[in-house]
């Protein structure tokens, strides 16, 4: 049986050390660090490189002054992301949170401790929700992107598809026999190498020249353009 090591450290050292390093946060770590959690979990996915310290500046102009700090609360109103509602809307609390870790760290400097608690309180509930929020638009984001990639690909596969439909009724005629085609097996082999050629030379995916007896079949039957082809081209007695 295996030796079970024992934990380095208690369940009651765990606790005490979790509660010594909350209980001793100082208010200018708290802010620090919802700043930092704004910065990672919004402003660098969403706002353009400089707009946050241009924020911060805007924000530390204005608190000395509820006037001002009215004024630039109303400039925000109207502001947009690119038209993007949800990111729009999520700034607003962004801006909020940034205001009130400002107001925080003001209170913080004038010795107003319980003041700038409620401020830092109030900005790390909002930074919690942003957080959630950003990651909603981020998993969205994502999956639109999934899917404009899958569109494109589809699109090219398609595209690709009707090159090879194309060649393989111009070889159809080009190549027909002075009688026609005997059979749909002497039309595979007289095609594989040279629609190996076209394949390679227009770097087209997802379909191999050595298959070719298992989708030139399909395209004989089920494609117009394809079976119009091999109708023209076959022996009057060939199926």
């Amino acid at each position: 049986m295996k030796k079970t090591k024992p934990p380095l450290f208690t369940r009651s050292q765990l606790t005490m050390h979790m509660n010594e390093r909350i209980g001793s946060t100082t208010i200018n770590e708290a802010i620090a660090r919802n700043n930092g959690l704004l910065q990672c979990h919004f402003f660098e996915h969403f706002i353009k490189p400089g707009e946050y310290l241009k924020l911060l500046d805007s924000i530390r102009s204005c608190i000395i002054d509820p006037v001002l700090q009215g004024q630039l609360e109303a400039s925000w109103i109207n502001e947009t992301i690119e038209d993007n509602e949800e990111i729009t809307i999520l700034f607003q609390h962004v801006r909020y949170a940034c205001l009130y870790l400002e107001l925080a760290r003001a209170a913080e400097e004038n010795k107003d401790r319980d003041r700038a608690w409620a401020f830092t309180n109030d900005a790390s509930l909002m930074t919690g929700e942003i957080i959630e929020k950003s990651s909603a638009i981020l998993n969205a984001m994502e999956v639109e992107g999934r899917k404009a990639q899958n569109s494109k690909n589809a699109q090219g596969r398609n595209n690709a598809s009707v090159l090879m439909k194309e060649e393989v009724v111009r070889l159809l005629e080009e190549k027909r026999p002075e009688s026609g085609w005997p059979s749909k097996v002497a039309a595979f082999t007289a095609l594989e190498s040279l629609m190996t050629d076209f394949i390679k030379r227009n770097n087209i995916l997802g379909i191999k020249a050595s298959n070719i007896e298992s989708w030139l079949p399909e395209w004989l039957r089920t494609d117009e353009l394809v079976k119009l082809a091999w109708e023209k081209t076959k022996r009057a007695n060939t199926r």
